[in-house]
């Protein structure tokens, strides 16, 4: 018995000194955090080449249309910089499932995985793809990705999104064709970076349960860029977060390829709110019965008129005909908050989702 424990105890002992790092002076030292998540290194890599990220993915493409109605992942390959990562892919977007050919995706990494690189442990990602060939989808994303821009430079968070120039390889036949996308960062890490948590089961929240002026901010912006497909009391193309200091709560938007910005061909209008066009512009409130604090958010937008059309005039890589259709839209906008009735006339205006 004595022995037995001796054994046990020598083999504890030694686990414990292959598991304690020492620093330069001998000292016990504590194994340092990871400091950058996957979607830092990857944002790092296209700041410091100036050049898009190449991903590769490599899986079985007759998958996409096995699960065109499955909530079932399946695996792929992920190449980065020549590294591999191991990932599983699941279809998103209901209604892109029926009219695309490549679907939107969700990538999740093994956390694992990204322990052993380094790196902090996000690992839910979201893909916007293509959809189709049929559809001008290079000159869509790269409006996508600008709404997406428009929206952090206004309200100073959100969602970070990175365009990638993608590979898709097929593992049987190992063809391949590039298109471009869009990587959006894990809701977890956008919430870390404004201290607070996802918030799954946040539905019909009062406006006071919100940040002051955070819901009316992004109202006002899907008003801006013509969106009408989303919900803040029924969470549809929003995450809701969590303030862990004093439980308030902010509405973050994503998903934006039903607004009159992006523009794309299988958008269509909301029948909910009579939207003839999807460049009609619809103000949602959905907070009916609560105050309606809009005349300091409205005054913020005008402050920032400046900023919004010079990032859209220098925006890399969109068409120059783009640029022209989206000043126009946007410079209506902007038109508008100037008019001394607008805020009146919203206020007149508000209706819940589907009224």
């Amino acid at each position: 018995m004595k022995i037995r424990f001796f054994i046990l105890a020598f083999a504890c002992a030694i686990a414990t000194v292959s598991l304690t790092i020492v620093d330069h002076n001998g000292k016990p030292e504590r194994a340092k955090k990871a400091e950058l998540s996957f979607f830092d290194q990857l944002a790092e890599q296209a700041r410091s080449s100036g050049e898009l990220p190449h991903i590769t993915l490599t899986f079985d493409q007759s998958k996409l249309a096995a699960h065109k109605y499955s909530a079932e992942h399946f695996g792929s390959t992920l190449t980065l910089s020549d590294k591999d990562w191991e990932v599983k892919l699941f279809l998103r977007g209901r209604y892109r499932r029926r009219v695309c050919d490549f679907p939107p995706l969700r990538i999740k990494f093994k956390k694992a995985h990204l322990r052993t690189a380094g790196l902090k442990e996000y690992n839910r990602f979201k893909l916007v793809t293509h959809c189709s060939d049929d559809f001008d989808y290079r000159d869509n994303l790269m409006r996508e990705q600008l709404a997406y821009e428009l929206y952090r430079l206004i309200a100073g968070q959100g969602f970070r999104t990175q365009l990638v120039e993608l590979t898709y390889r097929d593992a049987d036949s190992g063809e391949s064709f590039q298109r471009l996308g869009i990587l959006i960062e894990d809701g977890k890490e956008m919430a870390a970076a404004a201290h607070s948590k996802k918030c799954n089961k946040c539905s019909y929240l009062p406006s006071n349960a919100f940040v002051q002026g955070n819901p009316e901010t992004l109202a006002l912006f899907n008003y801006m860029i013509g969106n009408a497909d989303w919900s803040a009391k029924t969470p549809r193309n929003v995450e809701i977060i969590r303030h862990q200091a004093d439980q308030q709560h902010e509405l973050v938007p994503f998903d934006f390829d039903f607004a009159a910005l992006v523009d794309v061909e299988y958008a269509v209008p909301n029948p909910n709110y009579n939207q003839v066009s999807i460049r009609d512009r619809i103000w949602i409130w959905e907070f009916k019965d609560e105050p309606l604090q809009l005349a300091e958010v409205v005054a913020h937008y005008r402050s920032k008129e400046a900023a919004v059309m010079s990032h859209v005039e220098n925006f890399p890589g969109l068409h120059k005909r783009s640029k022209r259709r989206i000043g126009k839209y946007l410079k209506s906008f902007f038109e508008e908050l100037s008019e001394s009735s607008f805020v009146e006339e919203l206020a007149v205006q508000s209706t819940p989702a589907g009224g």
